[in-house]
């Protein structure tokens, strides 16, 4: 069986797809990848990728010129979603079905917000499965959304078509499935266990040692620190010093300058893969975003999020109903909320409850396998 993977132009949309893509080669599959920008995060991984928009500047795409920046819209929700993720996908749609075409796949796997792919799939009369990152792009009025928003599009392609079979995959356990946007969830979602990926790397010699104090992890992601952001942890390091435990600030391509002088137990490293982290952490603070919030679910690890934009409230809201985490402001957060996640016997039974839960609830990516195959036909 031949799959192709579509994903939408970022770090964090790439990373999730890739144990599903590893779990098909490892089962005899082949696999290739056509996205148009962050193709290291599949690189990296091993895997073959087309490049569908060489040399676009995508920025100009996020934010056209007098709009808003989309990491920072507090109210923004599916329909939000499907307007910018349209405009996104619309550039790649070309790419993509000529990456498809030429290949011939029996299947296209593609991010939530990623309408090129089902497009694709449309074109070729295969299936298509569709993947969330997390909560907050699993409305399941999306697929539909986007294809409104991308009706020039199909209609430029003379597609009218749809895929031949549709599946989705949701990473989130099913008691927590009422907390999700959209309702009630559609009859052809696979559950699937949420396995960490967040890039390789060699791992610095003072996560291996044993730490002296508890450790809390605070990180706002692959994009959230840079051109300013980081600017919103400021509040959290002045109170680092009056709290027992070492904070390791993953900055992510902000500037560590902005934040002052930094206290001797916060330890700063631009880059550090997340779930080894983690398994050395008490706690972490960080930005809700959907990549975060599940490793951290996974590996049990308590946490208190700082959401801005609305993606990020709907990642809180999650959270928090799972008893395994809290919200706290950005503008305020100190030690009482550090207190809370070293401490707090609940929020670490919640934690550890649900991370065992994935594990005995959830298959892994290697067990649908057997259901992409019978999809694909």
């Amino acid at each position: 069986m031949r799959a192709l993977f579509v994903t939408s132009p970022v770090l964090s949309h790439a990373f999730p797809t890739v144990p599903v893509a590893h779990a098909l080669l490892a089962a005899g599959h082949e696999v290739r990848y056509a996205l148009g920008a962050a193709l290291d995060a599949v690189t990296d991984a091993g895997l073959p990728a087309v490049d569908v928009t060489p040399g676009l500047d995508y920025d100009k795409i996020w934010v056209p010129e007098g709009a808003e920046d989309p990491m920072y819209v507090k109210d923004a929700g599916v329909e939000f979603l499907a307007e910018l993720f349209g405009r996104v996908s619309g550039a790649e749609v070309d790419g993509v079905l000529e990456a498809a075409r030429s290949w011939a796949p029996d299947v296209i796997v593609h991010s939530a917000a990623q309408g090129a792919g089902a497009l694709a799939a449309s074109a070729l009369g295969i299936p298509c499965v569709e993947l969330p990152l997390g909560p907050a792009d699993s409305d399941p009025r999306l697929a539909g959304l986007l294809r409104e928003a991308m009706k020039g599009d199909y209609a430029r392609h003379g597609i009218s078509a749809t895929p031949r079979a549709t599946a989705r995959i949701s990473s989130v356990p099913a008691r927590l499935a009422h907390l999700l946007p959209g309702g009630e969830r559609p009859k052809d979602e696979w559950l699937m266990r949420y396995v960490p990926y967040n890039g390789g790397g060699t791992l610095p010699a003072w996560l291996l040692a044993p730490s002296e104090r508890p450790r809390i992890a605070v990180t706002l992601g692959s994009i959230g620190a840079q051109w300013g952001g980081i600017t919103m942890l400021a509040p959290l390091m002045a109170e680092a010093a009056h709290i027992d435990a070492e904070f390791v600030l993953t900055l992510g391509g902000g500037d560590v300058e902005l934040l002052g002088e930094l206290p001797e137990n916060v330890r700063t490293v631009e880059w550090v893969p997340l779930a080894p982290l983690l398994e050395t952490c008490a706690g972490i603070v960080h930005h809700a975003g959907s990549g975060t919030l599940l490793t951290a679910m996974r590996l049990g690890v308590p946490q208190c999020v700082l959401p801005d934009g609305a993606y990020q409230q709907a990642n809180g809201a999650v959270l928090v109903g799972s008893g395994a985490g809290f919200t706290a402001d950005a503008t305020t957060i100190g030690a009482v909320e550090c207190r809370r996640l070293l401490n707090d016997l609940e929020l670490r039974t919640a934690a550890s409850a649900l991370r065992q839960e994935m594990v005995d609830t959830m298959p892994t990516p290697a067990d649908l396998v057997p259901r992409l195959v019978e999809l694909a036909g």
